[in-house]
C-alpha cells in the first residue's frame, strides 16, 4: 500500500483530485450532465442543471428541486494578531452563497454530505496531506473545532462536494474523505491567491495604530488586484475581515474562480483603524 507522503504527491499529481471524471461515472448519460454542466457559469447558466442529475457534481448548483443555486462562492479572511502572524490575514472558509446573497448554511440533512469533527479533519488532513495541515496550523487559526464548524456549516452545502462527486481512489482513500481533504486544499489554494495584506501595503495601506484609512481606499487597493469590490469588514472601527466574492465555472474543487462584486455593504464607517 502506498505511504501517506507517496499518496499526496500522486493526488496532487493528478489534475483533478476531487472532482469526478466522465468516465468515472455509472452511465453515459451521467457522464453528458456533467460535460453540459461543466463549462457553465454559476448564477449565469444557459442551460438548467437539473438538481437530481449527476449535473450538479460539475457545477454548484441547488440541492434539490426548488431550491436556490449556491452560485456564489466566497473566500472569507480574519485579521487578528491573536490567531495569526502580523504581516498576513488568516484564512476564515470557503462559503456558498445563493446568486441573491442570502446563504445556506448546516446543510448535512439535505445534501447527504456527513458532518466531521474536528479530529477527524485534522486526522484526515495528517494522513493524505501533512503539508497542508502545516499551513493551517500557521494561518487557519491551528484549531481543528473551528475547521470542523467551517465543514459542517458551509462545506456540506455544496452539491459538488458530495461522495458520489469525488473520484474514486480506493482503497487508498474514500469518496467522503476524498471531499473533506479536498476541500481544505481548495480554501488554502484560494487564500494563497488573496494576499490582502501585501494588497493594501502596496497601496500604502499597512498596520499603524496612530492613523486611520479610507474605507474607499482599501476598498479599491482590493479591487484592483482582486478584479471586485471585495466586503470589507471592521469591528468597532477597526478592520477585521475581508470576503472575495466569486462566480465559480465547473466545481468547487479546481473550478475557474470569477471574481465579481460584493452583494453585502461594508460594516466599517469612512474612516478605518487597521
Amino acid at each position: 500500500m502506498l505511504g501517506s507522503l507517496t499518496l499526496a504527491a500522486s493526488l496532487a499529481a493528478l489534475p483533478s483530485f476531487i472532482i469526478a471524471s466522465p468516465n468515472s461515472f455509472p452511465s453515459p448519460s451521467d457522464g453528458f450532465s456533467c460535460a453540459k454542466a461543466i463549462g457553465q457559469v454559476s448564477c449565469h447558466a444557459t442551460s438548467p442543471v437539473n438538481p437530481d442529475s449527476y449535473g450538479t457534481c460539475c457545477y454548484n448548483g441547488a440541492l434539490a428541486p426548488g431550491n436556490k443555486e449556491s452560485g456564489l462562492v466566497l473566500s472569507t479572511q480574519f485579521y487578528n494578531l491573536t490567531t495569526g502572524p502580523p504581516d498576513s490575514f488568516t484564512i476564515h472558509g470557503l462559503w456558498p452563497d445563493y446568486c441573491d446573497g442570502t446563504y445556506p448554511q448546516f446543510c448535512s440533512a439535505q445534501s447527504g454530505i456527513p458532518e466531521k469533527s474536528g479530529e477527524q479533519i485534522e486526522a484526515l488532513i495528517q494522513e493524505y496531506d501533512p503539508s497542508l495541515l502545516a499551513y493551517m496550523r500557521t494561518y487557519y487559526e491551528n484549531e481543528p473545532s473551528f475547521w470542523e464548524h467551517e465543514y459542517n456549516k458551509h462545506g456540506t452545502c455544496f452539491s459538488t462536494l458530495r461522495a458520489k462527486c469525488q473520484l474514486d481512489l480506493s482503497p487508498y482513500i474514500n469518496q467522503t474523505s476524498a471531499a473533506v481533504v479536498g476541500y481544505f486544499q481548495q480554501i488554502v489554494h484560494e487564500f494563497k491567491q488573496l494576499p490582502s495584506y501585501d494588497w493594501l501595503a502596496q497601496a500604502g495601506i499597512t498596520p499603524d495604530s496612530t492613523k486611520t484609512y479610507k474605507l474607499i481606499d482599501i476598498q479599491n487597493a482590493l479591487a484592483k488586484k482582486h478584479g471586485g469590490v471585495p466586503y470589507v469588514g471592521c469591528y468597532n472601527g477597526v478592520l477585521s475581515e475581508i470576503w472575495y466574492f466569486f462566480n465559480v465555472r465547473g466545481p468547487l474543487i479546481h473550478g475557474q474562480y470569477l471574481p465579481v462584486e460584493s452583494t453585502t455593504n461594508s460594516s466599517c464607517p469612512a474612516d478605518v483603524s487597521y
